[in-house]
């Protein structure tokens, strides 16, 4: 703002000039002078210009992908209450089910608007991949759980008991496609179409936040769907049952003992300081 003052008060300066003053050495030295600036100042804002559309600010740009653990949880916030459509790639989705799915909810209904959540974990009927996942986390040990077997399918049985119950009482405002993984991986992919974050297993790790202009945000997309399409989808029931949850999942799938537990973990706050 100040750069174009000065500019257009020069220019005017310099028309006076031409203008009304007499042909003198020394009005023509001061024209030439004031010439000058605004010459400089033309070019001075041309190069920011041309800069500014050629070339990236490497730090800013950092800035912008980066995000510190501090300021994880309120990204995630931010994206959830504007989001049209929401994916997550997870384990047992303890910080989804206590975080963000209350605010995908109010924001279906305060908008109203459906949003589409596509919501991955892991297959707790996969006894095998529960235990290696259990004995990653004892091993990381960076909360205070004790984790097991027994606690992983819990976990993740209790993501989806809140999941049932989101899809029956709000059916008009969430559409909930759930699909089961034996996929393991220390990452996590959850977003929206317009912006995804990808964190760390472990809530220390910073995390790098891709809106949808960056071409990153296309190849964890299409990772995600790899994801997706290679795990088993699961019909969501529209009661939380314990006679639907064996149509979803089996009759022997879920025990009546693990179902209990799971409805104990539910209404848990997240687990992550974030």
């Amino acid at each position: 703002m100040t750069s174009a003052l000065i500019i257009a008060g020069s220019t005017a300066v310099v028309w006076a000039i031409y203008y009304f003053a007499p042909d003198t050495r020394g009005w023509n030295t001061l024209n030439s002078l004031l010439v000058s600036v605004v010459a400089s100042a033309v070019f001075a804002v041309v190069s920011a210009l041309y800069l500014s559309y050629f070339f990236i600010d490497t730090e800013h740009a950092e800035a912008r992908t980066r995000l510190i653990p501090q300021d994880i949880g309120e990204a995630l916030r931010s994206i959830a209450s504007e989001a049209t459509d929401y994916k997550i790639f997870v384990r047992t989705g303890r910080h989804f089910r206590a975080e963000v799915l209350p605010i995908l909810v109010e924001n279906a209904i305060r908008r109203r608007r459906a949003v589409d959540v596509e919501v991955v974990l892991l297959d707790f009927r996969d006894e095998s991949i529960c235990e290696k996942y259990a004995t990653y986390r004892r091993t990381a040990s960076f909360d205070r759980t004790l984790w097991d077997t027994d606690y992983v399918r819990k976990e993740v049985m209790a993501t989806i008991l809140d999941l049932v119950a989101a899809s029956s009482r709000y059916k008009e405002f969430l559409k909930i496609s759930l699909f089961l993984s034996s996929r393991l991986s220390t990452f996590r992919i959850e977003g929206s179409s317009q912006e995804i974050i990808v964190t760390r297993e472990d809530p220390k790790d910073m995390a790098a936040r891709y809106p949808r202009s960056d071409s990153d945000h296309a190849a964890f997309m299409t990772e995600f769907r790899w994801i997706r399409d290679s795990a088993f989808p699961v019909a969501v029931s529209e009661e939380s049952t314990s006679s639907s949850l064996e149509d979803m999942f089996g009759r022997h799938a879920v025990l009546p003992e693990l179902e209990e537990q799971a409805n104990k973990s539910r209404g848990s706050k997240s687990p992550y300081a974030r």
